[in-house]
């Protein structure tokens, strides 16, 4: 008797398991972590196969046509053209409310770029970033290149390795930036764990 009742608990505990899954609910969160673990796979051997730091590559973007004028600083810094002029925070819900520092990096933070306390190198797979706001007015990035110099696309114009001065970027804290007087900080950009829009 206890052998079958320990069975028909067993039996029964199978059949909720199952019925759980037939409504969807739980068969989407199965879902969605096989899709978490098959991205962190694919981004553990992207990292360590493929992955290289932006190379400074102005033909990439500047082609005086829809890839150029589709992306902006933000596609650029992240080193992805979505063709959709990207906004921080705007693929993941979280879209910045006020143009001053801290809206707009909570904004790429939600993204998945990463702060950085001071400007220190990114962990392997990762490359620098830098923002920064007219206050009340506009945003923009740099980025480190695998030269160690920084480059930018500012909106839809040709990508660049030059300030307002025409000076080549070594530090964008230093660089003539024009209006954009806030430097907001350092993040890095892990582009396989990034997703914007």
């Amino acid at each position: 008797y206890i052998a079958k009742h320990t069975y028909d608990m067993k039996l029964d505990a199978s059949k909720t398991w199952f019925q759980k899954r037939k409504d969807g609910k739980d068969c989407m969160q199965i879902l969605n972590w096989i899709l978490r673990i098959l991205r962190w796979l694919w981004c553990l051997i992207y990292c360590w196969l493929f992955w290289k730091p932006p190379t400074y590559e102005p033909a990439k973007w500047n082609d005086n046509n829809g890839i150029q004028f589709n992306n902006n600083c933000y596609n650029y810094a992240c080193d992805i053209q979505t063709s959709t002029f990207a906004q921080p925070g705007r693929a993941t819900g979280h879209q910045y409310a006020a143009l001053d520092c801290g809206d707009v990096s909570h904004g790429a933070l939600s993204d998945g770029l990463v702060n950085l306390l001071s400007n220190q190198p990114c962990r392997h797979c990762s490359h620098q970033v830098a923002l920064v706001v007219a206050p009340g007015y506009d945003f923009h990035w740099y980025r480190l290149d695998d030269n160690s110099m920084w480059s930018h696309k500012p909106g839809g114009t040709p990508a660049t390795d030059v300030d307002n001065s025409n000076n080549p970027i070594s530090d964008p804290r230093l660089a003539n930036r024009g209006p954009y007087t806030d430097f907001c900080g350092f993040l890095c950009v892990c582009k396989c764990r990034v997703t914007i829009n």
